[in-house]
C-alpha cells in the first residue's frame, strides 16, 4: 500500500515541480527581454523626427546616392524620422529667406557659403556644429576647405561637394571639323571660334539665365578673375578696390560682347542652366559653359567626343590665365532653434551623410567631392580630365563671396546688360559700386548696434 501511495505521490508532485520550474523560467526571460528593450529604448530615446529642407529635385545621380545613404540612416537610427522637403533651386532660397525672416526654418536644411548662408548666421538662425568638427578637421577634409561654411571661428556645415562652376564642355568632333584639334587657349581665338560657328548657322554657346545667376556664377566669376586677380572681392568688400576699375569693366566688357556677337541663344534669358544643358546634348550647339555638377548628365550623351575646357587667357588681365572659379557645396546647416534631442539627432545624420563612404560613392559618380580621397582606378576618362583642369587653381565664386544683396543688384543687372539698349558696363560697374557703398555704411552702423540680436558681431559680418 504505501509503496503504490508513493508512486502517486511521485507522479503528481514531479510534473507539479517540473511546471513551477519552467514557469519560473520563462518568467525571467521575459523579464530579461522586457529589460534589454527598455534599456535600449532607453539608449536610443524617444523618436525624433527631422523636416530636412534641400533642393534635390532632379533625381540626378550624385542626389541618388545620397537619397541611398540616408534610406541606410534610416534603417540603422529608426528611431529617427526623416521627413525630406525637395523644393527647386531658385525656389528654395527665396523659400529659405522668408522662414529665416519668420523664425521657422526646417529642423535641417541645405546652404551654401559665404554670401548666402552669412546672413542666416548673422540672424542667429543656424546652430554651429563645433561638436563634430574634430572628426574631419585635417583628417577627412582639408581645414581650407571646412573653412568655406566657418563664420566667425564657428563651424556651421559640412561641405559634401566640390562644385566648379566655369567649366566649357564642348564637342570635340565639331571642333575638330571646324579646324580645332584643342579649344582655344585666347580669348582672341575663341571669338574666331564662336563667330565662325554663328556664321554657319549653329549656336556657339548654350545659355539659359533665366534665373539670372548663371552669367554672374559661371561666367563672370571666372572671367572676372582673369581680368582682376582673385583679391579683388575681398578688397572691393574692404573698400580698397571698386568695381569702376578698368580691369572689372573689363571682365564685363567681355560678357557684353559675347551677347553682341550673337555667341548665345536668342532665348538664353527664357531657359534655366538645365534647359541650356539639353541645347547642348542634342547637338544644337557647340558648347556649354556650367558648373562641374553638370558633367554625368552631359557625358552620358558623348562616347570620347567630349571636351572640356577653362576659359581661355584674356588680353590685359592680371589674374591666373587657369584657375576655375569654385566653391565647396551642398552643406547642411542645423537651426537654432533645436531641442538637445533633436540636435544630437541632427549631428548624427550630417555625419552619416559626410562620411568616407558616401565621398567614395560620389567619386563613382564623377562628382569631385572635398575629401582627401584618391580618384577611382576605374572612372570615365573624361572624369580624370575634369579632376585634372580643376587642379590648376581656384577662383572664388561671385556669389560665395559678396554679400546677397549685392549679388542680387548683379544677377539682375547681368541680365539687363543682355536685353535693354544702351546700358552698359560702365553702368553696371557704377550702380554695383554705389550699392557696395551702400552696404559697407550699412554694415557698419548696424555693428555699433550691440542691443540688436538678430545683427552679427563685426568679425561676422559678410
Amino acid at each position: 500500500m504505501i509503496g503504490r501511495w508513493f508512486i502517486r505521490v511521485f507522479l503528481i508532485f514531479v510534473p507539479l515541480s517540473l511546471l513551477c520550474v519552467f514557469s519560473l523560467f520563462q518568467t525571467t526571460v521575459e523579464k530579461e527581454r522586457s529589460s534589454s528593450v527598455g534599456t535600449l529604448e532607453e539608449e536610443r530615446g524617444p523618436q525624433v523626427e527631422l523636416e530636412f529642407w534641400n533642393t534635390w529635385v532632379h533625381n540626378e545621380p550624385w542626389q541618388e546616392i545620397i537619397f541611398e545613404r540616408m534610406k541606410s540612416f534610416e534603417k540603422v537610427h529608426p528611431e529617427i524620422k526623416l521627413h525630406m522637403v525637395a523644393i527647386p533651386h531658385d525656389e528654395y532660397k527665396i523659400k529659405v529667406k522668408a522662414a529665416a525672416a519668420g523664425r521657422e526654418l526646417p529642423d535641417l536644411l541645405v546652404v551654401w557659403p559665404g554670401a548666402e548662408m552669412r546672413p542666416l548666421v548673422a540672424g542667429r538662425s543656424l546652430s554651429p556644429i563645433d561638436e563634430i568638427v574634430d572628426n574631419y578637421k585635417d583628417k577627412l577634409i582639408p581645414a581650407n576647405k571646412l573653412m568655406d561654411y566657418a563664420v566667425g571661428g564657428k563651424q556651421y556645415a559640412i561641405p559634401t561637394v566640390v562644385n566648379f562652376t566655369s567649366i566649357i564642355y564642348y564637342d570635340k568632333a565639331l571642333l575638330m571639323n571646324k579646324g580645332y584639334p584643342h579649344f582655344p587657349e585666347t580669348y582672341g581665338e575663341m571669338k574666331q571660334l564662336l563667330i565662325r560657328l554663328r556664321n554657319d548657322g549653329k549656336i556657339p554657346i548654350a545659355l539659359g539665365n533665366k534665373a539670372k545667376w548663371v552669367l554672374q556664377s559661371c561666367y563672370l566669376s571666372t572671367i572676372g578673375s582673369r581680368y582682376t586677380g582673385d583679391k579683388f572681392l575681398a578688397e572691393a568688400i574692404r573698400g580698397e578696390r571698386s568695381f569702376t576699375d578698368p580691369e572689372f569693366v573689363s571682365a564685363l566688357r567681355l560678357i557684353e560682347e559675347l551677347n553682341k556677337m550673337g555667341a548665345f541663344n536668342d532665348n538664353m534669358n527664357s531657359l534655366d542652366n538645365n534647359q541650356q544643358d539639353d541645347l547642348f546634348i542634342e547637338g544644337k550647339s557647340a558648347m556649354v559653359i556650367d558648373g562641374s555638377w553638370a558633367l554625368p548628365k552631359i557625358s552620358q550623351k558623348f562616347q570620347g567626343l567630349l571636351g572640356l575646357a577653362a576659359f581661355p587667357a584674356v588680353s590685359g588681365g592680371s589674374g591666373s590665365a587657369t584657375s576655375l572659379s569654385g566653391v565647396t557645396g551642398q552643406g547642411i546647416a542645423v537651426n537654432a532653434d533645436l531641442s538637445p534631442a533633436k540636435k544630437a539627432a541632427a549631428l548624427q545624420f550630417i555625419q552619416y551623410i559626410n562620411n568616407e563612404i558616401t565621398y567614395k560613392k560620389l567619386l563613382q559618380s564623377q562628382i569631385l567631392v572635398p575629401a582627401n580621397i584618391p580618384v577611382p582606378r576605374y572612372v570615365d576618362p573624361v572624369f580624370k580630365e575634369m579632376f585634372e583642369l580643376t587642379s590648376r587653381g581656384i577662383a572664388p565664386v561671385y556669389d560665395a563671396v559678396l554679400p546677397s544683396d549685392l549679388i542680387g543688384t548683379m544677377n539682375k543687372l547681368l541680365q539687363d546688360m543682355t536685353t535693354r539698349k544702351g546700358f552698359g558696363p560702365e553702368q553696371v560697374a557704377q550702380v554695383l559700386q554705389s550699392k557696395m557703398d551702400e552696404i559697407r555704411k550699412g554694415q557698419f552702423d548696424s555693428t555699433t548696434s550691440d542691443n540688436n540680436p538678430n545683427v552679427a558681431k563685426k568679425e561676422e559680418a559678410p
